[in-house]
């Protein structure tokens, strides 16, 4: 719980974990367990993206292994710095870098999306 976070940042982490078991749960059984099992198309996977429920599956589990893992790599390398200036330059560039990754993850499901 080094440096900016503090507290909120370490529950949120806690949070994001338990979401991702939940949804995690949802993405395994449906996908997997529930339903025909068929080979995946593009055709399939966009007929399936065009219900909103899949879409908000597919967000919150990108969002979630995001958060939770940039935050636990932050808190690593917290581990092995101090300086102010060090930890405020990590936890930016998780940041940017986490929001890239969810702007492209996002990215990547639009033309399934729009069939």
């Amino acid at each position: 719980m080094n440096g900016a976070g503090g507290i909120w940042g370490w529950l949120l982490q806690r949070v994001a974990a338990a979401g991702l078991v939940v949804v995690l749960g949802i993405h395994l059984y449906v996908l997997h367990f529930a339903g025909e099992h068929a080979v995946l198309t593009k055709a399939g996977v966009s007929e399936r993206l065009g219900e909103v429920g899949y879409i908000i599956v597919d967000v919150a589990l990108l969002g979630l292994v995001l958060y939770h893992a940039l935050y636990g790599l932050r808190s690593v390398i917290l581990d092995y710095t101090t300086r102010e200036s060090a930890v405020r330059a990590w936890t930016v560039g998780l940041w940017v870098v986490g929001l890239a990754m969810f702007g492209l993850g996002v990215l990547a499901l639009v033309p399934f999306i729009n069939g």
